[in-house]
């Protein structure tokens, strides 16, 4: 179980009523005078518990404009910290989400941002992959979904979606269509100076689109977001969610860059399936685990935003699965 230590900010004559709602998800508490307003309550607890605890101090402290709350990793603490029955079943109670909106968002947001380091990390994917697709090498195929960026920006969309933050969204997606841009690009080049041979079998496998290849990207998609929500190291799952997005990308670029262009169109349609079902699987993960805004008056433009993005993807996933059925009917053999 990994540790956090959360530190609370408040005022000196609210310390102990701090320290009894933490103590609700946490054994180990203990106040310290000083801090930004007076005293600062310290706890020790599961990072599935975090969530609970930031919960309980906004309820009770939000409207004070006295609350600071910090939250970080702890390698280590005697004795380990353990819950009893109630603590657990308080916590749940609380939230189904393991850690808190702000952890989530903290680690998803960055990824929205487009920059010279994302550029770079998706070029020199596209560069292992296309050489590992050409070369039929899955070890450097596997390389290059680890190297690929991508999982955080599809991860970022879905979250924006559904907390109904709109820059977010438009962040994401247009860092999602950079990196796919750059992507094919790269592949693009790549195929032409390779000499792309279509009958290789790690880049014709990319052309056989079939419906499981959306059924592997909503698995996925799902694993991408439980890893965020639940404080399961993402690094898990990373190479599960980059499978679905990276190599159809650049077989795509690699095949019409050899005058290849219906298996161009066929990896290219896995790729749009794949990012489609990937981002919807995470946007009804992200709301089975009951991630909301925070403030009670965004909770009903977020649910309005959900439920529109969700449609949305819900009607690109029948169309995208009804186009792969539909090639697989038309191929020939």
């Amino acid at each position: 179980m990994a540790l956090k230590i959360v530190e609370a900010h408040v005022a000196a004559d609210r310390a102990e009523e701090a320290e009894a709602a933490i103590r609700d998800v946490s054994r180990q508490t203990w106040i310290e005078p000083g801090g930004r307003y007076g005293s600062i309550v310290y706890a020790i607890l599961g990072s599935e518990r975090s969530g609970a605890a930031l919960d309980q101090l906004h309820e009770q402290f939000a409207g004070s404009g006295q609350l600071l709350v910090l939250v970080q990793p702890l390698d280590a603490v005697l004795p380990r910290p353990l819950a009893s029955a109630a603590q657990r079943e308080r916590s749940e109670a609380r939230t189904a989400a393991a850690v808190s909106r702000e952890e989530v968002y903290a680690n998803i947001a960055d990824s929205a941002r487009f920059t010279q380091t994302y550029a770079a990390l998706v070029i020199l994917a596209s560069v292992v992959a296309a050489i590992g697709l050409s070369r039929d090498n899955t070890a450097a195929v596997i390389g290059a979904m680890v190297v690929a960026p991508l999982l955080g920006s599809n991860m970022a969309l879905a979250l924006g979606i559904v907390l109904g933050d709109v820059p977010l969204v438009r962040r994401a997606l247009w860092t999602n269509v950079l990196g796919l841009a750059i992507a094919l690009l790269s592949a693009a080049i790549l195929g032409a100076a390779l000499a792309a041979d279509p009958a290789t079998p790690e880049l014709a496998s990319r052309t056989r689109v079939d419906i499981w290849d959306l059924v592997l990207a909503l698995a996925a998609g799902c694993a991408g977001a439980l890893a965020y929500t639940s404080g399961i190291p993402t690094y898990l799952t990373g190479v599960m969610v980059a499978v679905a997005l990276l190599p159809p990308a650049v077989a795509s670029g690699m095949l019409a860059a050899v005058g290849e262009w219906n298996g161009a169109l066929a990896a290219l349609l896995l790729a749009g399936g794949n990012v489609t079902a990937l981002t919807l699987a995470a946007m009804l993960t992200f709301l089975g685990r009951g991630l909301r805004p925070r403030n009670w008056w965004q909770e009903e433009s977020a649910r309005r935003s959900a439920r529109r993005g969700v449609a949305v993807f819900v009607g690109l996933f029948i169309v995208l699965a009804a186009l792969i059925v539909l090639s697989r009917q038309l191929a020939p053999g």
